[in-house]
């Protein structure tokens, strides 16, 4: 049983759902846990060979919960940045293809997250960046929420996204791309994101549903050791030279 997730399994589909709705699905550390202990689960069950990461509720997750941002001490930051890189990375190491299902706000942290899968597909709705930046920028850039300043924002030296973002996404869209993102804090919407590579496509919101559900269903009627295989070689960058002997 999981307090901030769903967990499902449907046609040999693993639908993973991010579940705090009336927190837009924000993560916090129990989710994070919890997140590490469902990778685990679904990766070793026979009858799952497609994984559908999506948030319940009006947004796919809005990033990092303030709630818990507030109360890490200095050491507890560092910290939840190597929970966070260790945890996206467990997801992007998992055997079975991962692909999330994104609507409404992908922000921060949950674009860390969606990141960490295979690829991204959007409702007409979704909305992605990297806002940490913008937390200690100069008016009028910088928003009501961090008036008082950033937490996150150290006496000296920088502060970047730390779950995986300045990484993953130059290799999603490429170096210039990314730099533009993560220098400007800019939110973008989901045709600017399918635009530039960030996402494999966009779906009207009264079509979003039954595409995901078609596109799962189509992945999770494949041979699970050939879905295997073909992510390893790609993420390997290998290429396949003789098939296994019979």
């Amino acid at each position: 049983m999981y307090e901030t997730l769903d967990v499902k399994v449907e046609k040999r589909v693993g639908w993973l759902t991010l579940d705090r709705p009336k927190k837009m699905n924000a993560m916090n550390l129990t989710m994070m846990m919890e997140l590490r202990k469902a990778f685990d689960e679904l990766d070793e069950r026979e009858d799952v060979s497609c994984v559908v990461l999506r948030g319940e509720g009006r947004a796919f997750c809005a990033g990092m919960d303030l709630k818990w941002s507030e109360e890490l001490t200095k050491k507890d930051r560092l910290e939840s940045n190597r929970l966070g890189q260790k945890t996206f990375s467990k997801m992007e190491a998992m055997s079975k293809p991962v692909f999330a299902a994104v609507h409404g706000y992908c922000l921060g942290g949950a674009l860390e997250l969606a990141l960490g899968a295979d690829f991204i597909i959007a409702a007409e709705d979704a909305q992605f960046g990297f806002p940490e930046i913008t937390l200690s920028a100069e008016p009028p850039y910088r928003p009501k929420i961090a008036e008082d300043g950033d937490p996150d924002q150290p006496e000296y030296g920088g502060s970047a996204p730390g779950w995986g973002g300045v990484k993953r996404m130059p290799e999603r869209v490429g170096k210039a791309l990314a730099k533009e993102l993560l220098f400007t804090g800019a939110r973008i919407d989901a045709a600017r994101a399918f635009q530039i590579g960030l996402v494999n496509a966009v779906y009207p919101m009264d079509k979003f549903e039954e595409e995901v559900r078609e596109l799962a269903n189509r992945i999770g009627a494949m041979n699970s050791y050939n879905l295997r295989l073909v992510k390893e070689l790609v993420n390997n960058g290998y290429d396949l030279l003789e098939g296994h002997p019979s």
